[in-house]
């Protein structure tokens, strides 16, 4: 992972925040999993590795 440590973070009003640096998305948390496989996605497209860091940081934020 980069010096940039991915943030993710469920909001008061039932969003998912992920962030990295200036960079950010905000989503129903009902569609994280969607996110995941969207950011796996665009790294087999564009082979940036930041792609995968934010696919497993989605998955790994705790129930």
């Amino acid at each position: 992972m980069s010096a940039e440590k991915i943030k993710v973070e469920r909001l008061e009003n039932g969003r998912v925040s992920v962030r990295k640096g200036t960079w950010s998305d905000v989503f129903p948390e009902d569609r994280r999993e969607q996110w995941a496989a969207w950011y796996e996605r665009m790294h087999v497209e564009y082979s940036y590795l930041g792609y995968l860091d934010m696919a497993k940081a989605l998955r790994d934020l705790p129930e």
